[in-house]
């Protein structure tokens, strides 16, 4: 069944201008971007959606919908790529370093904070230190999340910004934590 993606492609809204919450119209009913997902909904409708327009099951790929698919799924699946993506449909880029590390200059005390962690987990010569560190980043992550959810609700897309780069830091630091190897160098990308 075709409908939802053809319905996609016949409407009068050209392919540049479509968000990635078009591509899930059972998940997203208005089309238009939203921080709330539900994350249930939308893996049942990409899974359906890929078993319609993969390239294993159609031959003709119409503007190669599978790959797209994938990207949206990717993109609006994951707290920090939506948000970064809603952002985006703002005006604001933060995939761009500059653009990060600008709003990034306004709190300094939370690059200190993300410096300290990051020598904390250097330092670690255990498991269970390991730990520790990891189940404080889980509550940084909880926390950033939710703050998030108040910032794009009430559309302070500044204050937005400011979390979504908080929450790079702290997913890049969560990405560390299960690379960590005891005498294995960490490496943290901002």
């Amino acid at each position: 069944m075709l409908r939802p993606i053809l319905r996609c492609y016949s409407s009068s809204t050209s392919k540049a201008s479509r968000t990635l919450f078009q591509w899930f119209p059972k998940t997203f009913v208005s089309g238009k971007p939203q921080w709330e997902v539900d994350l249930k909904k939308l893996r049942k409708e990409y899974r359906q959606l890929q078993a319609e327009h993969h390239p294993d099951v159609i031959t003709s790929n119409v503007g190669d919908v599978s790959s797209e698919l994938n990207r949206a799924y990717k993109t609006l699946s994951k707290p920090l790529t939506r948000s970064q993506y809603i952002l985006g449909l703002q005006g604001i880029d933060l995939n761009q370093d500059g653009e990060a590390q600008k709003v990034m200059s306004k709190d300094p005390q939370l690059l200190m904070l993300v410096l300290d962690v990051h020598e904390q987990l250097e330092d670690v010569n255990s498991e269970e230190d390991l730990k520790l560190i990891d189940q404080e980043n889980k509550q940084r992550l909880k926390e950033c999340e939710q703050k998030l959810e108040k910032a794009h609700e009430s559309q302070d897309w500044e204050t937005a910004a400011m979390l979504t780069v908080e929450l790079r830091y702290w997913s890049n630091l969560d990405n560390a934590i299960k690379e960590w190897e005891p005498g294995k160098p960490i490496l943290l990308t901002h």
